[in-house]
């Protein structure tokens, strides 16, 4: 109402020069096809000031750092052992009494993590002079796999199994998904078997747990 109170005291000039915006509140009160058009004028007015689109969504957020580890199955350890297969891992990932793989980037949304995690390293299978490696690590929690690049060619290598991330609160946000179960897909057990000449690996099995950390900044970038 303040608004409209000063408009019908402005003088008929400065009504006629005033924005598309407050001529059309000035005028609320009439009838008439004059209203459409005064609302159209307003609605332009409105539209041509609206800024560009925003680059930060604050639901959002870009990964800037951190690892997954992952503690292997005991079983998984013995198998591979008993078939004379050997792991390495490819730097900057690391193999000691567990693997570790640092993340590299990614898009994620902070309440739930769900978002893709890229990492860096990977692992190398060998037996009797053959090799497999496994590289360029991606996890997908919205799809629940790990994909990673064999022979050239991206595929599924694990299923994923996590619960609700925590959330840390430091300089730069951190979000941990821990207990993390990883089983063989299908395309990795044929993959692996065929390109070692084994028949160690098979679907559904528990290759190990592992602990997702990532650092973040709110925002896409």
């Amino acid at each position: 109402m303040g608004l409209l109170r000063s408009c019908s005291r402005l003088p008929a000039i400065a009504v006629i020069v005033a924005a598309g915006l407050v001529v059309a509140a000035c005028g609320g009160g009439s009838s008439g096809g004059n209203t459409a058009s005064r609302s159209t004028a307003a609605t332009s007015g409105t539209s041509s000031s609206t800024p560009a689109t925003t680059t930060y969504v604050s639901a959002h957020a870009t990964v800037i750092g951190k690892s997954t580890t992952v503690i292997v199955n005991p079983a998984i350890s013995a198998a591979l052992n008993h078939a004379g297969i050997t792991v390495s891992a490819v730097a900057p990932a690391t193999a000691k009494t567990s693997l570790r793989f640092p993340v590299s980037g990614g898009q994620i949304v902070v309440a739930t993590l769900a978002g893709t995690v890229d990492h860096s390293g990977g692992l190398t299978f060998k037996r009797s002079g053959k090799s497999v490696t496994l590289s360029n690590f991606v996890i997908n929690t919205k799809t629940k796999k790990l994909t990673a690049t064999v022979g050239g060619q991206s595929m599924p290598i694990f299923n994923l199994n996590h619960a609700r991330p925590k959330h840390v609160s430091r300089p730069h946000g951190i979000v941990v998904a821990s207990n993390i179960k990883l089983t063989v897909t299908s395309q990795a057990a044929t993959a692996l078997n065929s390109d070692l000449g084994v028949s160690t690996f098979r679907t559904g099995m528990n290759f190990g747990i592992a602990t997702l950390t990532v650092t973040y900044a709110h925002g896409h970038r």
